[in-house]
């Protein structure tokens, strides 16, 4: 087992927070109460104001360029399918509040961590899940700054301790779906499976298509919470099993909820996969589903698709046309995740009903259209082509067996175990790669890089023509990805990690280290 100076530094931060700047570009600002709720919030609500609708979280909505806000994690009691259960969530919500952005606003989010002190006081080991009371907060897709108190994965905010985040966010960011979730390594698998996430949402050029504009607009955060054996998760052992078994998946907190929609009427869904482990394709028989964006990023186009193949912390933007009334599913359809097969499962009903019904609220959109032509580009999402290319690196995920941690397995890439003291990959801010992720192992593994969007290449050596954006992407069981970066903007430190989230507590997690 490999012990862990961790433990020394975290006293250190536990008792500096607050009031220190610490090595390295940490920054820890002392919390304030003055004028600590700017912005406008919005009740969660049916979108077509439905009673029995499926209602939208409610939002907290940016006013005059800022997003200023309080949030916080407590163990809070929630209702789930399995019966009462004390879930670690942010602001007693199930999913937490959405935040509604634009590009170049500023997120000041005034977060206290209200949990109880960790019961395990023991010396902690890397790469073994632990202090399941200790957070972070992770701004899931933003290209921001990874440093102080912006997008910052290393911070440790201990109980009964506040702190300040304040994150830019550029003129030119990609209009799309994002999200925010706890990030501290040892606890963040515990805390995203009790279903501590949120939708984030930058508005931008996508927004103005005058098809997109026209359609009713659903947020679904899709979670499948899992609470402790007896009260609040206090081990890691009842995430595993589900990672192969199957789990109540909730929309927006509701279970088998119903979703209106009216013949002929094209809906906008941006959908939020923050499971922790589960893969998640879609399907909705019955009904056209086209795809216009991926992990916040626009696609070239409006694309048909028979199923949306989602993977732990992939988000899509989808244009979903009703056609004749009547009742359909939104299901997730069979299928392997490298262990086991999984049944069919529903996830809700579809109920189509006449255009003119009277249920719906006077005044809602009625989108009909999908859009025809190229959607909008941005910036950072040009095409990289070969000749931009300065470095090419390869990163080989694997799994060994070390008696001693967590159901003795340890994660790794390119054979190392995640250690947060080492540079991993070091590169000068506007270089550009090219990276393969090799899938030694017989189950994909969902890889998330942070800060800047990559543009995926191939899968299993087959090109993909769209060269989509993305934040998260799948690499096949014993298989192949290639991919293309540009480190534009920020510099700092940030991780790689695999997305299946019980992975990153033990080990599947890099260090990139981007130099000015």
């Amino acid at each position: 087992m490999v012990s862990h100076s961790y433990l020394s530094r975290r006293n250190f931060l536990k008792q500096s927070i607050g009031t220190a700047t610490i090595g390295g570009g940490l920054v820890l600002c002392p919390w304030t109460t003055a004028g600590a709720a700017t912005a406008k919030t919005t009740p969660a609500a049916s979108p077509l104001g439905i009673a029995d609708d499926l209602a939208n979280p409610s939002e907290v909505h940016s006013v005059d360029g800022r997003l200023r806000t309080r949030l916080f994690m407590s163990i809070a009691d929630v209702l789930l399918p399995s019966g009462p259960a004390k879930l670690r969530i942010f602001n007693e919500s199930l999913p937490a509040p959405t935040l509604r952005l634009k590009a170049g606003d500023t997120l000041e989010i005034a977060f206290e961590n209200r949990m109880p002190e960790n019961p395990d006081t023991t010396a902690m080991v890397l790469n073994v899940p632990n202090r399941f009371n200790t957070t972070n907060v992770h701004y899931h897709g933003f290209h921001v700054s990874p440093r102080g108190n912006s997008d910052n994965v290393y911070l440790q905010i201990e109980p009964g301790h506040h702190f300040n985040y304040v994150v830019r966010i550029p003129e030119d960011h990609p209009a799309g779906n994002y999200w925010y979730h706890p990030h501290r390594h040892g606890s963040v698998s515990a805390q995203v499976a009790s279903g501590a996430a949120g939708m984030a949402i930058i508005g931008g050029a996508l927004d103005t298509v005058p098809e997109v504009a026209a359609a009713v607009e659903r947020v679904m955060v899709l979670q499948a919470p899992i609470p402790g054996v007896d009260g609040v998760l206090a081990t890691e052992d009842p995430i595993w099993p589900p990672l192969n078994g199957e789990r109540n998946f909730l929309i927006n907190g509701a279970y088998r909820p119903r979703i209106y929609m009216r013949e002929g009427e094209v809906q906008h869904w941006r959908v939020l996969h923050a499971g922790d482990a589960q893969f998640l394709p879609l399907t909705a028989e019955g009904l056209e589903l086209y795809e216009i964006g991926r992990d916040g990023n626009p696609l070239p186009r409006a694309e048909i698709v028979d199923t949306v193949d989602l993977a732990p912390g992939n988000r899509v933007n989808l244009l979903v046309k009703a056609t004749k009334p009547g009742t359909y599913q939104l299901l997730r359809p069979a299928f392997n995740q490298g262990k086991q097969p999984l049944d069919e499962i529903m996830l809700a009903d579809i109920v189509v009903i006449p255009a003119n019904d009277s249920r719906v609220a006077a005044g809602k959109p009625f989108g009909r259209d999908i859009p025809a032509g190229d959607l909008p580009k941005n910036r950072i999402l040009t095409d990289i082509a070969d000749s931009e290319i300065t470095m090419q690196r390869k990163f080989v995920l694997g799994m060994s067996e070390v008696k001693g941690f967590f159901k003795d397995t340890e994660f790794t890439i390119n054979s190392q175990p995640f250690d947060p003291r080492r540079d991993d990959v070091t590169a000068k801010l506007g270089a550009v790669e090219e990276w393969t992720l090799v899938n030694t192992t017989p189950y994909p593994h969902p890889l998330h890089i942070h800060v800047n969007p990559f543009q995926l290449m191939d899968s299993n050596g087959v090109p993909d023509p769209r060269k989509p954006w993305l934040d998260t992407v799948a690499v096949p069981a014993s298989g192949t990805v290639r991919f293309r970066t540009r480190f534009t903007d920020f510099a700092g430190r940030y991780v790689m990690h695999c997305h299946i989230l019980p992975h990153e507590d033990t080990g599947m997690m890099i260090n990139v280290n981007i130099e000015a």
